[in-house]
């Protein structure tokens, strides 16, 4: 499968050599699969790096959903007898995830590529979809928690794999569920927290493990669907075979191979909501909700800040959830000044907790009014309101200044004379220590340390400010060291959030492109071979290199991996790039 892309990868590098002709090549990892089953299919494109993003949506057999793309061109200078020859490849890599969604022969038909007013076409492909099949040994059960639902519900769907035991699947690396609501408008899914739980249980008499996975599922459509099984990729025991142990003894292991199992399948149900008896403010709100509210302080002033928590409560899902303008409920505006935003909401157990600040308008007002949401009431199928309780509190008056207090005629210290005036104008009858006395200004009053800093900061913190903006921009002069002095930050900033082998080598492609100022993207162990081995990296290493490049291809392509191997990977990244790190300085 891996052998597959790179062929296509290095066809159409070779063919693209010093050539600014438009041309794009297909490859897929497999040429028979499940249907049900992503593979990744990948385009080429040579003679541009900025190719517009083909439309794989219509494809007869399959739905595609795009994997990403990146620059995958390649520069080389030689030097042959002083003379300097430059070769560029341009190029780029579209990936996609196909799915058959039928079995028999299919063809992927030649795709147009555009750019720069050029269009290419790839060369057709062939793929043999088999029609997935249960087996004794594993089991796919799919479940709704309600087969008749309204628009906008949210219901239960669970997917439980059944095995035999934990020897059948291959550390259930690569498990790929993929479920008929997925790439359809008329459905939502959504993970759900603690989605997974295994566990023994019986199925049609027999004793099986389990791996149980949950999801919500928001119908945005009515109509009757009639939905196809999912199926469950993986990779499970298929006999025993005899290898050796690190010891060298004849051990018995079991025999993997890839499997794809169907489901049965699911009908559903979707009505539209009633009209009748909907609130005129409804705001799309379904299921059984709660209203809760907390307000502090309880005693203020008149404009002060009153902070509200507002907790909803109800649905299984509370991510997508989101709380009706509080500034539209004529109780709460009338008596307060609310915001026309309001915070995002935050998940907090069973709640959805938003937080607003309102301000009371007047001294008369004496409690926080309840609070609204109307909702519609799936059990009972009517439309209700949720409400809070009205909440008291204190508002004390405040004394509102004026120009006049701000001007005042009053005794700021007893030296104060008030101004007095007469028709001939203002009066010379000031006196006292109030008054302003002549001072001589000598020498030294010139030369005092405060004002030797007056005039001589201002043209010193110029020099120092001047001398630092030189010194950043020498260091960001070059683009390349900037990247390769950020590199390893970069790298221990991303790992963290690599959850399997395919993502470690990921963030190790962008560590290896920041330190040989080359692009990250789509990186092959034969990218950057010669230039690791020119700055000096010992032959060992590039071997520890290549093999990081093949457990996260292997990982690519299986579809994931364990979190032991994960581990294990991530591991060998981290001691390979403090190597490299002191190596490519």
């Amino acid at each position: 499968m891996i052998a597959t892309l790179l062929a296509v990868a290095i066809s159409a590098g070779i063919g693209a050599a010093g050539a600014k002709v438009l041309t794009a090549r297909a490859g897929v990892g497999a040429n028979s699969v499940f249907v049900g089953e992503p593979f990744r299919f990948q385009i080429q494109v040579s003679g541009s790096e900025s190719p517009e993003q083909p439309d794989l949506s219509k494809l007869d057999g399959f739905k595609a959903s795009f994997a990403g793309g990146g620059n995958n061109s390649r520069r080389s200078i030689r030097i042959i007898n002083g003379q300097r020859t430059e070769n560029v490849q341009l190029g780029y890599l579209f990936n996609y995830d196909l799915r058959a969604t039928r079995a028999g022969r299919l063809t992927i038909p030649a795709i147009a590529v555009k750019a720069d007013g050029e269009t290419a076409l790839t060369q057709p492909l062939s793929i043999t979809a088999q029609k997935p099949s249960e087996t004794e040994n594993f089991k796919l059960r799919v479940s709704l928690s309600k087969e008749r639902v309204y628009v906008g519900e949210q219901v239960l769907l669970e997917a439980v794999f059944y095995y035999t035991n934990s020897n059948q699947v291959d550390g259930n690396r690569g498990i790929q569920l993929s479920l008929p609501f997925e790439n359809q408008g008329a459905f939502e899914l959504h993970d759900l927290d603690g989605g997974q739980d295994r566990g023994p249980e019986a199925l049609e008499g027999r004793r099986f493990q389990t791996l149980r996975v949950r999801k919500v599922v928001i119908a945005k459509k009515e109509g009757s669907f009639s939905l196809e099984p999912a199926t469950l990729s993986f990779r499970g025991a298929d006999g025993f075979e005899m290898t050796r142990d690190f010891r060298g003894r004849s051990v018995r292991r079991p025999k993997y191979r890839s499997f794809v199992i169907p489901s049965n399948p699911l009908n559903l149900q979707v009505v539209p909501l009633p009209t009748q008896g909907r609130p005129a403010n409804f705001a799309g709100h379904v299921g059984e909700l709660s209203l809760s509210v907390q307000a502090s302080p309880a005693e203020v002033n008149v404009g002060d800040p009153i902070t509200m928590n507002v907790a909803v409560s109800g649905p299984p899902l509370l991510d997508p959830l989101e709380l009706p303008p509080l500034h539209e409920q004529e109780t709460l505006n009338k008596d307060f000044k609310v915001p026309t935003e309001i915070e995002d909401g935050t998940v907090n157990g069973n709640f959805k907790v938003f937080t607003q600040t309102v301000r009371a308008l007047r001294a008369d007002v004496k409690a926080i009014p309840p609070l609204e949401l109307p909702y519609f009431d799936t059990g009972s199928g009517r439309y209700q309101v949720a409400r809070t309780q009205p909440i008291p509190i204190v508002v004390n008056a405040t004394r509102v200044l004026t120009a006049g207090d701000a001007e005042g005629l009053g005794p700021v210290g007893a030296a104060q004379t008030e101004i007095q005036s007469w028709v001939q104008g203002i009066a010379h009858n000031y006196s006292g220590p109030e008054a302003l006395a002549k001072q001589v200004l000598g020498f030294s009053g010139l030369i005092s340390p405060g004002r030797l800093a007056m005039v001589a900061g201002p043209p010193l913190a110029y020099a120092v400010l001047l001398a630092v903006v030189v010194t950043t921009r020498r260091r960001n002069a070059n683009p390349d060291t900037v990247r390769a002095r950020r590199a390893l930050a970069g790298f221990n900033r991303d790992l963290p959030q690599a959850k399997s082998a395919e993502e470690v080598l990921v963030v190790f492609c962008h560590f290896l492109g920041d330190k040989l100022a080359m692009t990250s993207d789509a990186l092959t162990f034969r990218d950057v071979e010669s230039p690791l081995r020119e700055r000096g990296v010992a032959e060992e290493k590039l071997a520890e290199v290549k093999s990081l490049f093949t457990a996260g291809e292997a990982s690519r392509f299986a579809g994931g991996s364990g979190e032991g191997e994960v581990d294990e990977v991530r591991e060998r990244a981290v001691a390979l790039v403090l190597e490299l790190e002191n190596s490519l300085r």
